[in-house]
């Protein structure tokens, strides 16, 4: 994805609670969910533009399988609600 980690592993959702602290499992990484992500402006701007390209594909789903459908409907939604949470309020 489009975050930059900054590895707690007391935080951290890509190890085991029995796995080895100083080594995240990139297999396991959660990008969307971890607080050990760190969003910088750059990675705000490429997460809205993979959201603005999954908003052109799901317009254009017709002729999409359902399951890719699907998964891209999830990846959407978990990729709005992350943007959402994430987006500073404005000063007024």
């Amino acid at each position: 994805m489009f975050v930059t980690c900054v590895y707690q592993p007391e935080r951290a959702l890509c190890r085991t609670p029995s796995g080895p602290a100083e080594t995240p499992v990139m297999a396991d990484c959660q990008p969307l969910a971890c607080p050990n992500a760190a969003l910088i402006p750059a990675n705000r701007q490429a997460l809205a533009d993979h959201l603005a390209d999954l908003d052109n594909t799901l317009a254009d789903g017709d002729r999409l399988a359902p399951y890719v459908r699907h998964r891209l409907e999830e990846q959407r939604r978990e990729t709005a609600a992350f943007l959402t949470r994430h987006t500073p309020e404005p000063t007024p």
